[in-house]
């Protein structure tokens, strides 16, 4: 490895002015932290003017480098890609997307010092021109976990934010039981190195307040929320949580819950005949799903439709409170 502390490493397919923008933001920071950190733009063989935005930066010399793919090799295997080529104790896999508020990457940094952690949670919210012209410092204070249940109860299936997750690589490589455990086709084979940091880590912590923030509704993809954040994510839960029973119910419930307030509002999936059947793989030995959560979807009508809604309404301010 390298002798940096992060990797940041930012996969991209034709999003030059979401890029621009990210990199705006980020590239003062990395320079204020020479060293300590790089920057990798894996580029997925884009036909817009990203190679020419990253070659001028470079150009510049700012501390970037610049990957681009032969051909599109998909969203997934070039997120994977991107885990593999961090080279330092910790990577960030960051969407092309985000926006990382200022002072974020120094946080980062000095709770990276400060302790070894197996991960690092950041906090997000949802992209505005009102949040983005709001310059005034945000809460750079930083929880502590000794316990992966306690660290995952306000988290849950936000585990699959990619962007959210800084991780300890180092820590990773010592499990002999990783090695070809990633899974392309799954819209989450991040899951991989998550998961297997959340059973054995020691360490955890999580910003308390949103260090970044997320462009809504902006997949590239279109994949089926019930497949990915259903069954996919349960056969990456079994897969990397065996006896890891509670922290795996913890998860679980919570996509069930995010999954119903998609389900209730009629945004299920596009390619689903009857996600309803899709549910009940996931969740059929979960209590709550087989006596609330079922019935109220099955049952149609407004009053269980705002009953979903408003159940998952508390629950998603609880989340964000926490």
């Amino acid at each position: 490895m390298s002798e940096a502390l992060l990797s940041i490493c930012i996969p991209t397919f034709n999003r030059e002015a979401y890029l621009k923008r990210l990199l705006d933001n980020l590239l003062p920071a990395v320079e204020r932290h020479h060293g300590k950190v790089s920057l990798l733009v894996l580029d997925n063989a884009s036909s817009d003017g990203t190679a020419a935005l990253c070659q001028a930066y470079i150009q510049a010399g700012k501390p970037l480098r610049y990957q681009c793919n032969d051909r599109n090799i998909g969203p997934d295997a070039n997120v994977i890609q991107s885990f593999e080529r961090v080279d330092s104790v910790y990577g960030w896999v960051l969407g092309d997307d985000e926006y990382v508020y200022e002072q974020t990457l120094d946080t980062v940094i000095e709770t990276l010092e400060r302790e070894e952690l197996s991960l690092l949670y950041l906090k997000s919210e949802t992209c505005t021109e009102t949040r983005l012209a709001d310059r005034k410092p945000r809460n750079q204070g930083i929880d502590h976990f000794s316990s992966s249940t306690d660290f995952a109860r306000p988290i849950g299936v936000y585990f699959t934010f990619i962007s959210a997750l800084v991780f300890n690589k180092r820590q990773l490589l010592q499990d002999p039981d990783f090695a070809g455990s990633i899974r392309q086709g799954t819209w989450i084979g991040q899951m991989a190195w998550i998961l297997p940091l959340l059973r054995q880590g020691r360490r955890f912590a999580s910003s308390q307040a949103c260090l970044i923030a997320a462009e809504p509704n902006n997949s590239s993809g279109g994949y089926r929320l019930v497949e990915v954040f259903g069954v996919n994510l349960r056969a990456q839960l079994d897969a990397f949580l065996p006896g890891e029973a509670r922290l795996k119910r913890l998860i679980l419930h919570s996509a069930m819950w995010f999954l119903a307030s998609f389900c209730s509002g009629g945004q299920a999936d596009a390619g689903a005949e009857n996600p309803i059947s899709a549910l009940d793989q996931v969740f059929h030995d979960l209590p709550a799903y087989r006596l609330l959560v079922r019935p109220l979807l099955v049952y149609r009508s407004f009053a269980s439709r705002m009953c979903v809604k408003v159940i998952c309404r508390f629950r998603k301010s609880a989340l964000q409170l926490a």
